[in-house]
């Protein structure tokens, strides 16, 4: 790429200089050393790996597979949410589904979906709320999206516990998504309880008919860890399948593990998770550089939750997030172009390699895909219609119109109005080309 004919762009001083400066030099030097590095750090990694004995082969016998297979009930849990804020509402739907199959079965029995829980309320509405609200509903977006979120993980995690209260026999059970998250985020003085009767729904195992009840009792993180204690009595393997990463959980871990055998330099364990953050170098990126198709790396026991200090000395739930059971963490690398999905499970397996062949048998169902394919069909299944999304908008739009009407005030309506109108679109805005000159 030597001289740009820019002959149709002479008057665009922006394209010439991003078609010049990013696309006719695009940072070899940059490029480079960040593979370079990456590479470095792929064989270091590797040669821990060999050495610990984590790298295994999981056989891959195609339709073979599933004359056995075909025996195994599998249960597949995924929740879909909806979400809007307007200036005088913040409507939100949520809810849970399993997808489980049994290929041996009549094909009337094969498959089936069942919707645990749902919810469709308004998060400012305190008598249609799962929470209870502070004197000022109105929160920041910051505080809005973190109670969006634990309610998405209470319900899914609510799916589970379900299926080990009703005492299901299942094979396998695969939640869509990490089977625990950092709760960390969550345990500012500021983030409200769940209801009591949501609770009482949801999580039929917790019992708050009891006259006294604790302090933050029905707070996020205590029914979330409650609720994690709980699936440590499943009866069947219960796996979270993570299909795109961006944690580093298993590297850092199997870093610290070898610094602690005297493996690694102390010096050279620094080196090598400040490199690692500043090139944000993670477990999927790197693992891609080291797995081969149908590889896998065994799990690795880690703690995902870690107290951090605040200004006052640590967090009041610092006894319970050290309380959380270890999760153990592995990966398996499904095809050649696609990255390696991260495998979590509360327990250790009793047989990895039976465990993972079905796994991986489930994920190359589809061609060209990288993930069981039994949780591509919950996922579908439980996600929430894009036209319910806009109709609920609309409703509440139309509603507080309506309102806006009855109060008789202009600026109520002109402000209503131009909620329904929506913010600046293109077809709002001037006709590119020359003015027509008035005529008389």
């Amino acid at each position: 790429m030597q001289n740009i004919n820019l002959k149709n762009k002479k008057k665009s001083s922006l394209f010439a200089n991003f078609v010049n400066n990013v696309i006719h030099k695009p940072s070899p030097e940059v490029q480079k050393n960040f593979m370079d590095v990456s590479l470095k750090i792929a064989g270091t990694i590797k040669k821990i790996c060999e050495d610990e004995k984590l790298i295994i082969n999981i056989p891959y016998r195609g339709k073979n597979f599933w004359n056995k297979g075909k025996n195994y009930e599998s249960c597949f849990v995924d929740g879909g949410v909806f979400s809007s804020v307007e200036s005088s509402s913040a409507p939100f739907a949520i809810r849970s589904k399993s997808y489980i199959v049994k290929p041996t079965n009549p094909l009337t029995d094969r498959e089936k979906f069942e919707e645990t829980i749902a919810y469709m309320g308004d998060l400012y509405d305190s008598k249609n709320n799962i929470y209870d609200l502070s004197e000022d509903p109105y929160e920041d977006n910051q505080l809005l999206n973190k109670k969006k979120d634990a309610a998405r993980i209470i319900f899914e995690i609510a799916c589970l516990v379900k299926h080990v209260f009703d005492k299901q026999k299942f094979d396998y059970c695969f939640l869509h998504g990490p089977l625990q998250t950092p709760v960390m985020p969550f345990s500012g003085p500021e983030f409200p309880q769940f209801k009591k009767q949501v609770v009482k729904n949801i999580l039929p195992f917790l019992n708050f008919d009891k006259k006294e009840e604790k302090v933050n009792e029905r707070h996020f993180i205590n029914i979330y860890f409650q609720s994690i204690q709980f699936l440590l009595n499943s009866k069947f393997p219960i796996f979270g399948i993570v299909e795109r990463t961006n944690s580093s959980v298993y590297l850092k871990n199997l870093l610290f593990r070898s610094f602690k055998k005297g493996k690694v330099a102390e010096n050279d364990y620094n080196k090598m998770l400040s490199t690692m953050v500043r090139y944000k170098i993670n477990d999927g990126n790197l693992f891609s550089l080291i797995l081969s198709d149908c590889q896998a790396l065994r799990p690795l026991e880690v703690d995902k939750q870690i107290p951090t200090r605040g200004l006052g000395g640590f967090s009041e739930w610092e006894t319970q997030i050290t309380s959380f059971p270890k999760i153990h963490v592995g990966y398996l690398k499904t095809n050649s172009h696609q990255a390696p999905i991260r495998i979590e499970s509360l327990k250790k397996s009793k047989d990895l390699i039976k465990d993972y062949e079905y796994i991986l048998a489930s994920s190359k169902l589809l061609p060209n895909y990288g993930f069981p394919a039994g949780l591509d069909v919950v996922d579908k299944a439980a996600k929430i219609p894009a036209w319910l999304g806009r109709a609920a908008k609309s409703y509440y739009s139309k509603y507080y119109l309506d309102l806006a009407i009855e109060s008789k005030n202009s600026k109520n309506i002109s402000s209503a109005l131009k909620m329904l109108q929506g913010g600046r679109v293109w077809r709002n805005r001037p006709k590119a080309g020359k003015v027509k000159k008035w005529e008389k």
